[in-house]
């Protein structure tokens, strides 16, 4: 190898090193150009095209080198590629999963692809998209960055790191041991603070107990004489009827029980006894317990609501996943995993179609995530669910998909259809 072509084969090194495979390919062709007689030229081509997933191309320049230049190392680079023709495919079986929104079937696949360098711009950031999906912040952008220190100019894995430094979640997951070390605190505190309940609990029943038994005839002849002329004063019907919704407002909440929900941390139980219950129906004194129960669901309930959810979403059962994310959605507010939850939600009523529902839980996710993570596909399936009830909706969100998104997996053949009627 001459210095001029030693130069420019360090410069591609340079450009690769840097994450411009494309710069590097474009070296390597013009060294090419005045010769093919360079193998370490031809078998970086070839490992550059490998990475970015060009399977065929890549073999064609390692034969060539092994043909012209009888190059081993070449030749041995055929022989290992057999085997990523199975990863070619199984690549897209993962494409296929993902599309299909089986997140965790989408992983493992992935997972497998990435047991060699084939393709790694595209495996990785598939490996992004399904930890973003399921809320791992941190791991998303650890794969986005593998992806795009290989090919800084790849355009879902820069969308993906830069929906997380736009959205914070990453911050927010590379802390997450201070926020465990803050949940904690809160569950002691908590516990504490329920403790101090319980025992102010017995201490006043005690007091009511010896107050009874030192009151002297007196006392109680009076309250006998009250009682009576309570009893024989007619109460009016919408006196009645006030104390009659209390009573109602008030059934479901039992202090003592959601005092020990709390200290098993059953947020299963604690939910299905504040769900229909207002605020403003219970009383001072159960005021405390009461915030402290909405409290615990919104700290830790929406997040175990949530991995149930999903948990069950990928196993295609979605009338259970509904249950758990209509639970989280309840209290999401606020909550990081809310645009998750949101989604899932509606993709569930959609598996289940309940069409209807469908369109308007996706509508309210695309309101408030125009640009979120799962907006394609919420675009696609708000496209194909309108395109029997509203034709005009249909090409609306079906136009944004494509106009937005050309190169999306979503702007297919379904979408174009619409478009076309």
């Amino acid at each position: 190898m001459n210095k001029k072509v030693k130069r420019a084969h360090d410069k591609a090194m340079s450009y690769y090193e840097m994450g411009q495979i494309d710069k590097a390919l474009e070296i390597c062709e013009d060294i090419l150009l005045e010769g093919l007689d360079n193998p370490n030229v031809l078998n970086f081509k070839g490992l550059l095209l490998y990475q970015k997933g060009n399977l065929d191309e890549a073999i064609t320049v390692w034969k060539m080198n092994g043909d012209l230049n009888n190059d081993s190392i070449a030749k041995s680079y055929i022989n290992d590629s057999a085997v990523d023709t199975k990863r070619l495919e199984l690549y897209r079986q993962g494409e296929q999963a993902l599309k299909q929104l089986k997140v965790d079937k989408a992983l493992d696949i992935f997972m497998r692809c990435a047991e060699s360098d084939f393709n790694s711009v595209k495996v990785n950031t598939g490996i992004a998209m399904c930890y973003q999906k399921k809320g791992d912040f941190y791991r998303a952008r650890e794969y986005a960055e593998k992806a795009l220190n290989v090919d800084k100019n790849a355009i879902t894995a820069k969308n993906i790191e830069k929906e997380l430094k736009d959205s914070g979640t990453y911050i927010e997951e590379r802390n997450s041991s201070k926020g465990f070390i803050g949940i904690i605190i809160m569950v002691v505190v908590v516990a504490i603070i329920v403790g101090g309940y319980t025992v102010i609990l017995k201490y006043r029943n005690l007091n009511n107990t010896v107050e009874e038994t030192t009151k002297d005839e007196s006392d109680i002849n009076k309250e006998d004489d009250t009682y009576e002329t309570r009893d024989n004063t007619e109460s009016s019907p919408e006196t009645l009827k006030e104390e009659v919704k209390e009573e109602h407002d008030n059934i479901n909440f039992n202090k003592d029980k959601m005092i020990a929900l709390m200290n098993n941390n059953d947020l299963d139980g604690i939910y299905e006894q504040i769900k229909d219950i207002k605020q403003e129906s219970i009383s001072s004194d159960d005021q405390g317990v009461y915030k402290q129960a909405v409290d615990l669901i919104k700290d830790q309930g929406v997040s175990r609501f949530y991995e149930n959810g999903l948990k069950s979403f990928n196993e295609n059962k979605y009338s259970d996943a509904k249950v758990f994310l209509d639970k989280a959605y309840a209290y999401c507010e606020g909550n990081s995993l809310k645009e998750h939850i949101l989604f899932y939600r509606a993709s569930s009523s959609s598996k289940l179609s309940y069409n209807s529902a469908a369109i308007k839980q996706y509508e309210e996710y695309y309101s408030q995530y125009p640009n979120g993570v799962y907006v394609e596909e919420a675009l696609y399936d708000m496209a194909l669910l309108n395109s029997s009830i509203n034709k005009d909706k249909s090409k609306q969100y079906a136009s944004i998909l494509i106009n937005n998104y050309p190169d999306s997996m979503y702007a297919n053949n379904n979408i174009k259809n619409i478009l076309k009627e």
